[in-house]
């Protein structure tokens, strides 16, 4: 059974952390909006410090995130025909003791959303290009570097800026939705067309 890696966060799950810099700024960011990947770069850098001390003291995105469309639907089907493992980073270099909150709440979330998920699969990481998986499914371009016979980016607006070229040299495809990775990764005999 083929070894399959899929991230966390703005992969199966989304919004959260813009909806905690929209509440902290009392603003009403859209996603399209900001291109950088971290979303907390709409402020200055002294703004910045003071929200990340908010954010680690009173935010769990967690108990509010969306789903990406269809993204839980398709990884349990795919969990009948590969051995998945949820591999999602909570290490802020900016804050690197206190984002040790951010393992419990993504831990917890998990294993509550995704039961067919076996917790020992779930790693929790700081670098994500140690992890051996045939497939891996990320948002960011960085986090598919390492060995993976298939590596798909989940088009999101912060990754937009990589063409097409820039992503075939790196043996990166581009999807943009749940439903696609589906008929990338179901077998044949499942009706796949």
């Amino acid at each position: 059974m083929k070894k399959l890696m899929i991230d966390l966060d703005e992969t199966i799950c989304t919004g959260g952390y813009l909806q905690a810099v929209n509440d902290y700024l009392k603003t009403n960011y859209k996603e399209e909006e900001i291109d950088s990947y971290y979303v907390e770069d709409v402020m200055n850098e002294e703004e910045k410090e003071r929200f990340l001390d908010y954010f680690y003291e009173h935010v769990n995105i967690y108990k509010t995130i969306d789903l990406v469309p269809d993204s839980l639907k398709v990884i349990e089907a795919l969990s009948k025909h590969y051995d998945i493992y949820i591999a999602t980073a909570f290490v802020d270099k900016r804050r690197v003791k206190e984002s040790g909150v951010m393992a419990m709440q993504k831990y917890h979330w998990i294993i509550e959303n995704m039961p067919y998920i076996d917790p020992k699969k779930i790693f929790l990481t700081g670098s994500k290009n140690l992890v051996m998986c045939d497939v891996k499914i990320d948002d960011k371009v960085s986090n598919l570097k390492g060995f993976g016979e298939l590596k798909l980016l989940l088009d999101q607006p912060h990754n937009q800026k990589y063409t097409a070229q820039e992503l075939e040299q790196r043996k990166i495809k581009r999807v943009y939705n749940w439903n696609q990775i589906y008929s990338l990764l179901m077998p044949e005999s499942e009706g796949n067309s």
